[in-house]
């Protein structure tokens, strides 16, 4: 479900500096002046092998998996007062 990065910040004052502001917003990236300056770079790895690196690292360690009771607390404190 959607809550508004305003409503979360205005509830939880210390998540809003990392919401409101450049994350409030879905962005398109365009790396086109970089290819510019540098031809010769050529991406070699694919989205998929780059994200099945990603899922594998946190599968190699327990401690950045699992629930945090804090924050599943505060996310369900947003849903029961946005929720419809």
């Amino acid at each position: 479900m959607h809550v508004a990065s305003e409503a979360i910040a205005r509830n939880y004052p210390d998540e809003g500096p990392g919401l409101v502001g450049d994350k409030a917003h879905s962005v398109l990236f365009d790396n086109s002046k970089v290819k510019a300056l540098v031809p010769e770079y050529t991406a070699t790895t694919p989205y998929w092998r780059g994200a099945a690196e990603m899922v594998g690292w946190h599968d190699a360690d327990p401690a950045r998996g699992g629930i945090d009771p804090a924050q599943d607390a505060m996310l369900d404190a947003l849903i029961a007062k946005y929720g419809s």
